[in-house]
């Protein structure tokens, strides 16, 4: 088993120590990097407290990850339709 790495993420303000797979690390503080962006997008639209920018900031992230799986589906679908067709045009061509 690989040795952890322990690292600290800045999110709104407060530290949170982490012990990670070292090759982790980079989605890790990308992530990190994306949710304070947020949190400084909603501390500019209106005023609240940090709690209140990390909820609106984790509710779309969910929704963006919700959209996310519902296209990869539907272009599951597609392409399941996709080689249906196919089998399909062979078929009707063994027929003529």
């Amino acid at each position: 088993m690989a040795p952890k790495l322990n690292i600290k993420l800045n999110i709104a303000g407060r530290s949170y120590p982490l012990s990670i797979d070292r090759e982790k690390e980079e989605k890790y503080r990308r992530a990190e990097r994306e949710v304070n962006e947020m949190v400084t997008l909603f501390r500019s639209r209106f005023r609240a407290e940090d709690q209140d920018y990390l909820a609106m900031a984790a509710l779309q992230i969910a929704r963006d990850k919700v959209e996310l799986e519902m296209s990869r589906s539907l272009g599951d679908d597609i392409d399941a339709l996709v080689e249906i067709d196919k089998e399909l045009a062979s078929y009707l061509d063994t027929l003529k």
